[in-house]
């Protein structure tokens, strides 16, 4: 999909063994790299931000009403929330000139798409994961997951200003930057089984799994990575 200066376009296509075709095209604005929230609709009412509400969560609905997050699910919801997650599906995903093509269960392919709309939803939790998305690896594993956050986290300490003896190369900010994550995906896994918008939330619970391993396995990733840089 083309893009431009100010927009990165990524297009879902998710083909299952039935015949049906879902397809999302998801116009992240840059450099914010947000996705546009739903305007002029009626929401439904389990997206309001006090709906099963994060205990962490730190907006008010006087200004935000709706959950970015929560707000951004409905057509997913509407269009894939019956999928089976151990149906095999054919995913496609189109960005700029790469073209990615997989056969994968519903649930993989849903973690991609979903994981990369929370994290251009605008919720605060998810803010340091917009570099990440910015360069989005459809199907990433968790051991590249991993050495990407960490890589993006040093980054963003450059580019924060910090002077280089004060940089936390223990990714204690990193840790704490996933349990967060960890809580949101609680409150949502919490609100989308009472609204029962999506039949299964495997998705939901892969992703969870990807937060709650990071703080298990940076050692090992680092020295993976070590022997890269060594030999």
């Amino acid at each position: 999909m083309p893009a431009d200066a100010e927009h990165m376009l990524v297009r879902y296509i998710i083909d299952s063994e039935d015949g049906s075709r879902e397809v999302f095209n998801l116009d992240i604005s840059l450099p914010e790299v947000a996705l546009k929230q739903p305007q002029g609709v009626d929401l439904p009412d389990w997206t309001r931000l006090d709906y099963h509400k994060s205990q962490h969560c730190p907006l008010t609905k006087q200004t935000h009403p709706h959950c970015p997050v929560a707000a951004l699910l409905v057509d997913y919801g509407q269009r894939v929330g019956r999928m089976v997650s151990y149906a095999q599906v054919d995913l496609t995903v189109e960005q700029g000139a790469t073209t990615t093509k997989a056969k994968v269960s519903a649930q993989e392919a849903l973690r991609s798409v979903l994981g990369l709309v929370m994290a251009t939803s605008g919720c605060p939790h998810m803010s340091f994961f917009r570099p990440l998305a910015r360069y989005h690896v459809p199907l990433a594993d968790m051991e590249l997951t991993i050495l990407r956050a960490m890589s993006f986290y040093l980054v963003g300490q450059y580019f924060g200003g910090k002077e280089k003896p004060d940089w936390d190369t223990s990714f204690d900010g990193l840790i704490k930057i996933y349990e967060n994550a960890q809580e949101v995906n609680k409150g949502m896994a919490d609100r989308l089984r009472n609204a029962q918008v999506f039949t299964e939330l495997n998705w939901l619970a892969a992703l969870d799994t990807f937060a709650g391993m990071m703080p298990l396995t940076i050692q090992r990733s680092l020295l993976k990575a070590k022997a890269y840089f060594l030999n």
